[in-house]
């Protein structure tokens, strides 16, 4: 199949009365006979990763109670849902949008009992409305793992190693992992005096990677040079450990911003060193999820176009639904990890396959590519 996606195509079409007809809805998919071999089996051995780590697979519903849900999930992401209207209740109801907030309100509820932690992981499809024009898929099949009840570097690094792990067994060969600190960029925001809407602004901005738009809304708020340099140079300190002394070096002795860099420090030093090969350190890694709160990352491979997928640490998502737990965990979108093995077959030489992902192996100051989150 090349590196071609394992979905037949959703635009095919059938003439009607003189027109044309589309025949499955955009942004969705039939899975044929051989893809669903493939897909099936990337599950099994991906579920056996997770399941070896100690995680065990939960089945989560494919609809939910929007007012239950919704503390889970931020606007932007409540407008791209799917509603319709429970006809016993009456009742809005969603289509799926996302598994971790499933899974907080599951664990938050007691639905699980009250013991931690807890380790568990799904193989789900997530449903999302996105514009035509944009090429994203409206149906994302995942698989992916939360880790529930335990803080501190030590919860970050068995989600990051075990994310490692699933990577090499389905054999891709050539990826990185972008690791970052939401807390670090968000402090040298506050730091830097932006408005509130700035700064919202400007943090969807270096979500998406979007570096003129950043400095256009840096410009737009009024901020001293020195002051926007400091921001700008942040968005593209990606390396390896360098990358934390440099960070220290921009920020000073602010105990606020030194201590996600510490965090880092300690995640990157827990990971064996086969692992380390394939992380780099990302001072501008910022998920496009509210509800992440720590340690973030993003998963990219050579010749595709976006993320295999991500996570990072989202402490705060379950005391929406009245529980308060330390929580860590990933998605891997299985189409594009699908693409990104095929891809790997043909791997680019390391230089060519670092630009490819839009990652850069030095704290140089280079252009970066814009992205779009899983």
């Amino acid at each position: 199949m090349g590196s071609l996606s394992l979905k037949a195509s959703a635009s095919s079409t059938s003439p009607v009365a003189g027109r044309e007809r589309s025949l499955i809805p955009v942004g969705m998919s039939t899975i044929l006979p051989a893809a669903a071999r493939r897909i099936r089996h990337l599950e099994h051995t991906l579920l056996a990763v997770l399941a070896r780590g100690g995680y065990e697979e939960i089945i989560l519903p494919m609809f939910e109670y929007l007012d239950v849900l919704a503390p889970g999930l931020e606007r932007e992401l409540l407008e791209k849902c799917y509603q319709l209207v429970d006809r016993t209740t009456g009742r809005l109801m969603v289509l799926r949008p996302d598994a971790t907030a499933q899974i907080a309100r599951t664990v938050a509820m007691g639905m699980m009992g009250a013991r931690l932690p807890l380790r568990l992981c799904y193989r789900t499809s997530v449903f999302r409305y996105e514009r035509e024009h944009a090429g994203r898929d409206r149906e994302i099949f995942q698989v992916g793992a939360e880790l529930i009840g335990i803080d501190g570097a030590a919860g970050d690094a068995e989600v990051l190693t075990l994310l490692l792990d699933c990577l090499h067994q389905v054999g891709l060969s050539s990826f990185k992992v972008a690791v970052g600190h939401v807390g670090f960029f968000t402090a040298l925001l506050v730091r830097s005096g932006l408005s509130s809407e700035g700064q919202k602004r400007v943090e969807q901005a270096a979500a998406r990677k979007d570096i003129p738009l950043l400095e256009e809304l840096l410009a737009r708020e009024g901020l001293a040079r020195s002051t926007g340099r400091v921001i700008l140079e942040v968005l593209e300190l990606c390396g390896g450990p360098e990358v934390l002394s440099r960070g220290r070096k921009l920020v000073g002795r602010d105990r606020t911003l030194l201590k996600p860099l510490d965090r880092l420090a300690q995640v990157y030093e827990r990971l064996a060193s086969p692992g380390q090969e394939s992380v780099l350190i990302d001072l501008g890694e910022f998920r496009g999820f509210e509800y992440y709160d720590g340690i973030v990352f993003d998963v990219f491979a050579p010749g595709i176009g976006a993320e295999l997928g991500g996570g990072g640490r989202y402490d705060h998502l379950m005391g929406r639904f009245g529980r308060t737990a330390a929580s860590s965990g990933f998605a891997l979108d299985v189409d594009r990890l699908f693409r990104a093995i095929d891809s790997s077959a043909h791997s680019l030489p390391s230089d060519a396959a670092a630009l490819e992902t839009g990652r850069k192996t030095s704290t140089s100051v280079a252009p970066r590519r814009t992205r779009s989150r899983a």
